[in-house]
Parts: C-alpha cells; sequence; structure tokens
C-alpha cells in the first residue's frame, strides 16, 4: 500500500489498477532510510504480455527489465554508471555498492553521441550532487550496433568499457547453454 501510494504521482495511468513489484536493497547502515527498487505497469499491458504464455499453457514466473537484468552483468565498486541502447530507447542506471540510486529509460530523438552525451552529463551531475562522489566507471552494453563503442573517457573524465555476457555473445543456437552458464556463475541451480 505505501510503495502504490508513493508511486501515485510518478506514472501516468492508475496505479491502483497497475502490477507492482518492489524490493528492498540492502541498506547501508548509515541511517534508517530504506531504498527501493519499484517496477510497476499497468495492468492491461501485462496482460498482453503474458497472454502468449498463457495461451500455451504456460504460467509465466519472473519477468524483468532489460535494465534490471544488465545489472547482473557488472561486478560494482563504489560507484558505476550503466548506460544500455536498444533501438532509440537509452536506459541509464546508477548503482552504489549493490544499491540501484537511479534508475531512467529515455527515447532519444536520434542515435547519436551528443544526444546521449545529453543524458550522461546531468546523470554524472546527479551522482556528484546527490551521492557526493563521482562515478567509478561508464559500462555501456548495445552501442555496438550503432556502429562502435564510443570513446568517451576524455569527454566524461571515467573509464568507459563495453559489458555483454561472460561466455560471449548469445546466438539462436547456443542462448540457451550460455544463459544456463550464466545461472551457474551466478550461483543458481546446477540441476538441468
Amino acid at each position: 500500500s505505501l510503495v502504490r501510494f508513493r508511486m501515485k504521482k510518478s506514472v501516468p495511468f492508475d496505479v491502483d489498477s497497475a502490477v507492482v513489484s518492489y524490493h528492498a536493497q540492502p541498506s547501508s547502515g548509515k541511517n534508517n532510510k530504506v531504498d527501493v527498487v519499484v517496477a510497476l505497469a499497468a495492468l492491461e499491458i501485462v496482460a498482453r504480455y503474458e497472454a502468449a504464455f498463457r495461451a500455451a499453457g504456460l504460467h509465466p514466473g519472473c519477468v524483468t527489465t532489460a535494465s534490471l537484468a544488465m545489472a547482473d552483468l557488472t561486478v560494482t565498486q563504489g560507484i558505476t554508471l550503466l548506460s544500455r541502447l536498444a533501438g532509440r530507447h537509452l536506459s541509464v542506471l546508477v548503482i552504489s555498492g549493490s544499491t540501484i540510486k537511479l534508475a531512467r529509460t529515455v527515447e532519444l530523438l536520434d542515435v547519436s553521441a551528443d544526444e546521449v552525451l545529453s543524458v550522461l552529463f546531468p546523470t554524472l551531475a546527479y551522482i556528484e550532487d546527490e551521492l557526493g562522489s563521482v562515478a567509478n566507471r561508464l559500462n555501456l552494453i548495445g552501442f555496438e550496433q550503432a556502429g562502435r563503442i564510443p570513446d568517451w573517457v576524455s569527454e566524461l573524465q571515467i573509464p568507459v568499457e563495453p559489458l555483454g555476457p561472460r561466455f560471449g555473445a548469445p546466438t539462436g543456437l547456443n542462448a540457451g547453454v550460455l544463459g544456463y552458464l550464466e545461472s551457474i556463475k551466478a550461483g543458481g541451480s546446477k540441476a538441468a
């Protein structure tokens, strides 16, 4: 109830009829404040996505966003800035230790370095203003589809590294195997 109440003015749809998921993040122990990651979507949108699975007799289990899933690809030390480009959509996550401090997705007018930097610069300013530190690194995902990994080290003054699956890019022939290996590496079940 508290999560729904706090999110009412933040989303452009009725929160009372939305699918809501939340996770209280590990506390830093400095104060009694609890950081919570909240994901919510309009029920009719979720129902459309799940309909194909239900029609096949399957029950959807864990559904997550690509932005949250990409956070598992990096080991964060200090403050890490993650940026994912998918078509014209740019997702940005700020992770301090193991706590997500900011998550946002914006639709770019055009996929250019200037357009992406117009989102990254204010995010870096947010990190300095709100977290009192600078980002340790910027990890990029999906930028190879736009032509190449940008060389922004001199402009952003932080290390910039491409990020991807530890076992290589999945193809139609090995996606399941690579996903299985990733889950074992992350401490998942070893049973087939």
